[in-house]
């Protein structure tokens, strides 16, 4: 059967009751439906859904207790109203304890008592429902956002496991040299790259590389510039591209092919086979990379800036710088990230801070670390790398 608007069940054994609730409603527009036992309003509640219950605590065939549980079970958003008098108002708090919404106290001499005391139940009910509702909807969206958000951290996760094992061991000796990095990611992926190499010359190819953005944008481009160098390798030979400015020039029109929405800086050098000269080349790498000639020496100074980031425009040029490299000598190179953790003001101050850093720890990579307190940052607000090139003998 339809539910009918407006409907009003009232369960009450008496008659007389049922008499005065008929004339108090009478034009509230409730379509009053008089039940006199339990298993009626039961049985009435299998298909018809009401507005609002109106229970009467009078009589001998109705047990308060035991009838509000039942209605709550089957009817659990129901509003219902108790009706108590002088010898019945003991029955209220318990009935109030057991689901019933409100009450009203019989004899009633001004009709709009009743109507407000329904319509107000009814009210406060339809809204219960509406938070009820809408708390569900908001479970649910929050449910199937975190299974999402688990998912990403998952996908994020194996990207990580990814990215790791395309980075090179660290520490890594070839002869005198020892290469070693570290990178402190601000989300799990990482932008910042650093790889080091042998090429088919004997010379030693190295970078660190910063691209633009966070997260899995930014690691797909670090993979992307792996391959590349990976490219560079295996067709050494027919490429030609032997010097480090030229290899920054042919990186730039490879990336400019695959068309990323990121940029990249990047630092080059090439120690020479005999181990006595580097050559580099910027691609706008900031903060320059630090070269110290001497261990425990206040000599360590900044090396050559310049050039545009990889990706941006085909007429980037790109130039090669030589250094000459004594018997004991430390690089050292950081990602801009670094100045996020730093407390120096000003950019200036900090850039002066990491010379400083390189000459009193040697260019050592664990003791910058410690000294810039990373282990001891939380929260980073972008990628962070060191990566130190050090020759001693």
């Amino acid at each position: 059967m339809k539910v009918r608007s407006g409907e009003l069940l009232l369960l009450s054994h008496a008659a007389d009751t049922q008499d005065e609730i008929g004339d108090l409603l009478e034009g509230s527009g409730f379509d009053v439906v008089n039940v006199t036992t339990e298993e009626d309003c039961l049985a009435r509640l299998q298909y018809s859904r009401p507005e609002i219950l109106l229970v009467s605590l009078a009589g001998p065939t109705i047990y308060p207790d035991s009838t509000l549980v039942t209605l709550r079970q089957q009817a659990p958003r129901l509003p219902i109203v108790l009706l108590a008098d002088a010898s019945t108002v003991h029955l209220v708090v318990s009935g109030l304890k057991l689901g019933a919404d409100d009450y009203l106290m019989l004899p009633l001499g001004d009709p709009a008592i009743m109507h407000y005391v329904l319509h107000d139940t009814i009210q406060r009910k339809r809204e219960l429902k509406r938070r009820l509702n809408n708390e569900k909807a908001l479970a649910k969206s929050n449910k199937m956002l975190l299974e999402s958000l688990q998912q990403l951290e998952q996908d994020q996760q194996a990207g990580f496991r990814v990215q790791r094992g395309l980075m090179p061991d660290t520490p890594l000796i070839f002869d005198s040299l020892t290469f070693e990095h570290v990178i402190h990611p601000s989300l799990i992926l990482s932008g910042d790259a650093i790889d080091y190499f042998e090429l088919p010359d004997q010379r030693i190819l190295f970078y660190i590389a910063d691209v633009s953005g966070h997260g899995a944008a930014g690691a797909i481009v670090t993979v992307v510039l792996k391959g590349l160098f990976q490219q560079l390798v295996s067709e050494y030979e027919m490429l030609s591209i032997t010097a480090a400015n030229d290899i920054l020039n042919w990186l730039n029109q490879e990336l400019l092919k695959v068309h990323l929405e990121q940029h990249v800086t990047l630092f080059l050098g090439l120690i020479s086979e005999d181990r006595k000269t580097l050559d580099y080349s910027n691609a706008a790498h900031f903060p320059g990379t630090i070269f110290s000639g001497v261990e425990g020496t206040d000599g360590a100074e900044y090396l050559e800036l310049g050039g545009l980031p990889l990706g941006i425009i085909a007429t980037a040029d790109y130039v090669e710088h030589t250094v000459a490299l004594p018997n004991n000598f430390s690089l050292v190179m950081f990602s801009d990230g670094v100045f996020e953790i730093m407390p120096q003001a000003g950019l200036q101050a900090k850039e002066k801070h990491l010379v400083s850093l390189v000459n009193c720890t040697g260019g050592g990579l664990d003791c910058l670390a410690e000294k810039l307190g990373l282990s001891d940052v939380t929260d980073i607000p972008d990628d962070i790398a060191i990566f130190t090139v050090t020759k001693t003998g």
